[in-house]
């Protein structure tokens, strides 16, 4: 028998979707579908910031914090970037607002970036909305200075975390980013004058431009993009303007390397500046380059013309960031190839001596307690380093004195922390301003302040300001955090759920779920305890990244809508060790299955969940584990919905723009050299692994939510999945979001998206219980 409330079977019976051809719409149907419309926008309103700069004013205590937000705007269907500025005062332990300014629209604003050396000078790369004009501001206090026309020099600008660059030289003089090679030019009529041409070379000779009336022979030659995000982008060159003279030169492209992250290099106060960038290798083809820190690439130094260029360090690395001592650089480094992503190394370079160390390793499993590794001492519990980038501005500086401490942000478990490395001392240190539950990040730091955010899974982020000392005695860093709001009262309710090494547990989940029946949960929980609440099974995607407590919209907007949230981080995920990472190579369709169903298993046993109301919620590889589930464990699961999920990993393997995934994951090699074919063995055991071989055994409904332009997981697979299941008679339905990737991240998917899955649900469930009712 069904064991939910009664007011949640008698609810969704009274919720008559209209079948379609029909054009009366019921009441009920629309009073849902605007009530969880509405839930959408509340939760999905809450302003990210993506971009923050503190400093001093004066020697008071007084602290101006400038920073740039991205808010949805649901009447204008965009995504809006604004700028604002406030005056804090910093005293007794906590901040507090002063002054606040009107919301600057950044729209046409693609990057910014305020003068390290002095914060009244501020480049900016613009362009208009079709993308046809582009310039370069310079801003002095305030005032536009300059603006430079880079229309004709390049296309469209990098602004990513893997190309995306915009530094400013020591003396203020130059700017250099990254952007579009230009486009080759097309066909045009043959002018007069050719007779001029001389009369010589071989017919064979190499030709650049559009001549005879005939394209440039290079303008249709394949050149394939860096896949999912990158999609049509032509690749990346740099840029360097002179702001004094507006000079604007493009640096020559480089074979087989698409260059990013660059900034500019002084080894001393007399050296020119050189510099210094990542560059991502492709010998034979490009690999989908979005979430994928294995992919073979070099830390990289030329003059500024672009000669004399040299690798000094050669691997998977990225976010080189020069010490403020300019003895060297710092930057990331993960195995290349196995997992999308894995533990990084910090390694440094010595540009004196020429050489490279490691200064914090690769951890295999949490330190049970203070170690020093590598002669770098290492706190408590420190599983590694989880995190894309460093930040752009990534030095602390106490006093007068020129030291190399290093501030970043990194995922610790289920939560993302704030960690300080001292590079002279060797010391690796949390600064997270809580007891590790809440998830922090760095934005920047100028001086001995830190701007950050903090935020739950029941609270959208807040700024937090940090001031850094150093104590005089141990010489360790400390950081005090203000907040600079206030988080307001939720109803929502978390907690991060640890197993502790048990065996087929997952290493940690997190439920967030309503704290009480209320009026915004009324069609999914009206009354009764935890254990009558409907409950999503959860898991990430990747499979290699991590759920954290940061707030996350979608998550919130579930539960405000009265469903108990399961996040799942199984065997895998990031932040856990490099062990934790390698266990589940050639045993996803295993290992994370049955951790998945036990962790599903646990929380209803708990009370926490309604087992005759449970569902399930998937995208990408989390849509792979719920395709699976669907198949060998049909019933348990009373609606399951898949975005972009891996069906057939044969078929990912032949058009996904990460072809590699379908080899690692399922434990065999990948040489980015020299790609393997897809051999009758090879095909044979992905086959085995893949929710395809399943789908005769499923019977459960299922929503499909698909990107029309999505290269990580293409949606063919999910489409002949979709026909199979209706030739079988399962209730499905597929929903295609036109011109979105991967995450399906425009409003008008994320907004429909939402309210199909609330609608899915309240289907699904109603359906269940009308199937109890009438036996």
């Amino acid at each position: 028998m069904f064991t939910g409330s009664g007011t949640l079977r008698s609810t969704l019976r009274n919720l008559h979707f209209t079948p379609s051809g029909r054009h009366q719409n019921s009441k009920a149907a629309v009073d849902f579908v605007r009530h969880a419309r509405e839930t959408f926008e509340e939760t999905y309103s809450a302003p990210s910031f993506t971009s923050a700069t503190a400093r001093w004013v004066g020697k008071s205590k007084l602290v101006s914090v400038e920073y740039t937000t991205l808010q949805n705007d649901f009447a204008r269907e965009a995504k809006r970037n604004f700028a604002n500025h406030m005056t804090l005062s910093i005293s007794a332990g906590r901040a507090t607002v002063l002054t606040k300014g009107k919301p600057a629209d950044m729209d046409g604003a693609r990057a910014s970036l305020q003068s390290p050396s002095d914060s009244s000078l501020v480049a900016i790369l613009s362009s208009n909305s079709s993308g046809a004009g582009r310039f370069v501001e310079i801003w002095r206090d305030g005032v536009l200075a300059k603006s430079i026309d880079v229309s004709h020099k390049h296309g469209e600008y990098y602004t990513d975390i893997f190309f995306g660059s915009l530094a400013w030289s020591s003396d203020n003089k130059n700017v250099i980013y990254a952007a579009e090679r230009s486009e080759y030019e097309k066909a045009k009529p043959e002018s007069t004058g050719s007779d001029s041409i001389e009369n010589i070379g071989e017919i064979t000779d190499v030709i650049e431009g559009a001549v005879a009336g005939v394209a440039d022979p290079r303008c249709y030659q394949f050149e394939e993009d860096w896949g999912e995000s990158f999609t049509g982008k032509r690749p990346p060159v740099l840029v360097i303007v002179n702001v004094c003279d507006g000079s604007v030169k493009v640096l020559p492209s480089i074979k087989n390397m698409s260059p990013g992250q660059a900034q500019f290099l002084t080894r001393n106060e007399a050296g020119a500046d050189q510099i210094v960038f990542t560059g991502y290798q492709h010998e034979v083809r490009k690999h989908g380059i979005l979430f994928c820190y294995n992919r073979p690439s070099g830390i990289y130094v030329c003059d500024m013309d672009g000669s004399n260029l040299k690798c000094i360090y050669n691997g998977s690395v990225r976010s080189a960031r020069i010490m403020p001592s300019r003895k060297g650089l710092v930057f990331l480094s993960t195995t290349t190839g196995g997992p999308h992503d894995s533990t990084s190394e910090i390694i440094y370079y010595d540009l004196e001596k020429d050489r490279a160390h490691t200064v914090v390793p690769i951890i295999n499993e949490p330190l049970e307690k203070e170690q020093t590794i590598g002669g770098t001492r290492l706190p408590k519990g420190f599983a590694g380093i989880y995190t894309g980038q460093l930040p752009a501005q990534p030095w602390l500086q106490i006093g007068d004195s020129t030291q190399d401490i290093l501030v970043f942000t990194s995922v610790w478990r289920s939560t993302s922390v704030v960690l300080t490395l001292d590079i002279q001392r060797m010391v690796l240190q949390v600064q997270s301003p809580d007891a590790g539950t809440l998830s922090n990040a760095v934005l920047s730091v100028n001086g001995d302040l830190v701007v950050g955010t903090t935020s739950t899974p029941a609270h959208s982020e807040i700024l937090i300001i940090g001031e850094a000392t150093r104590d005089s005695h141990s010489q360790d860093m400390a950081i005090q955090w203000y907040h600079v709001a206030r988080s307001t009262v939720s109803d929502i309710d978390w907690r991060v759920i640890c197993n502790n090494g048990k065996h087929g547990s997952a290493p940690e989940c997190i439920f967030v779920s309503p704290r009480k029946p209320s009026n915004e949960t009324r069609y999914f929980w009206a009354n009764g305890g935890p254990a009558s609440r409907p409950l999503i099974v959860f898991p990430h995607g990747g499979p290699h990244s991590t759920f954290t407590t940061t707030y996350n919209a979608q998550v919130a907007g579930l539960a405000r809508l009265g469903f108990g949230v399961l996040l799942v981080n199984f065997t895998g995920s990031l932040g856990f060790g490099q062990e934790a990472i390698l266990a589940q190579i050639g045993q996803m369709d295993t290992l994370t299955i049955k951790e998945i169903q036990n962790a599903a298993l646990e929380i209803q046993n708990s009370g926490d969940g309604d087992p005759e109301a449970t569902v399930y919620l998937g995208g990408s590889f989390g849509g792979y584990t719920g395709a699976l589930l669907a198949g060998l464990v049909p019933g348990f699961y009373r609606g399951i919905a898949l975005r972009n999920p891996v069906i057939d990993i044969a078929a990912n393997a032949l058009t996904s723009d990460m072809p590699d995934w379908s080899w690692a994951e399922i434990g065999l090699g990948c040489s980015f050299d020299s790609p393997p074919e897809l051999g009758p063995e090879t095909f044979a055991k992905m086959w085995e692994a893949s929710p395809a071989r399943l789908v005769d055994k499923i019977r459960d409904p299922m929503l499909l939510l698909l990107g029309g332009s999505d290269h990580r997981v293409p949606n063919y697979q999910s489409h002949s999945f979709y026909y199979r299941l209706r030739t079988a008679n399962v209730p499905v339905q597929c929903k295609m979001y036109p011109n979105v990737g991967h995450s399906l991240s425009s409003i008008e998917a994320e907004r429909d998206m939402f309210v199909s899955l609330a609608r899915f649900f309240a289907t699904s469930l109603k359906g269940q219980v009308e199937s109890h009712a009438d036996h």
